[in-house]
């Protein structure tokens, strides 16, 4: 039996064509994701500075509250621990919000990656 080898032979301006084909297919998208991945960060900012504004205004109260009743006031001592502990809490869920993003981030560019091998498998 004999063997044969056939080699297709793409053209640099074939590969530059496909290659820019899939970037123009997947740019909108990612621009969108992108987007969407802002405004979620942005919303969740806020979600936390509205938690630590409400955290502080409990904390001022509890301070006001313990202030004027003398055994009390051995209670305000605690407020830098609870204060802590509200941002301790902010940061996890940063970091939580964060992982997230990359975890997203990292899947969006293996399907980008494999987007574009499958396009310059057909081209």
């Amino acid at each position: 039996m004999a063997s044969q080898r056939h080699f297709d032979l793409v053209s640099e301006r074939d590969v530059r064509q496909a290659r820019d084909h899939v970037a123009a297919e997947i740019a909108p998208l990612l621009r969108e994701l992108i987007v969407r991945a802002e405004d979620a960060l942005a919303k969740d900012e806020r979600h936390a500075r509205t938690m630590r504004n409400q955290a502080t205004q409990e904390l001022a109260q509890l301070e006001a509250r313990s202030g004027g009743h003398g055994a009390l006031g051995d209670t305000s001592r605690s407020s830098p621990s609870v204060a802590a502990l509200v941002t301790q809490t902010e940061i996890e869920e940063q970091r939580r919000s964060l992982e997230k993003l990359r975890a997203e981030r990292k899947r969006l560019a293996e399907k980008v990656t494999a987007l574009e091998q499958r396009q310059t498998s057909t081209a």
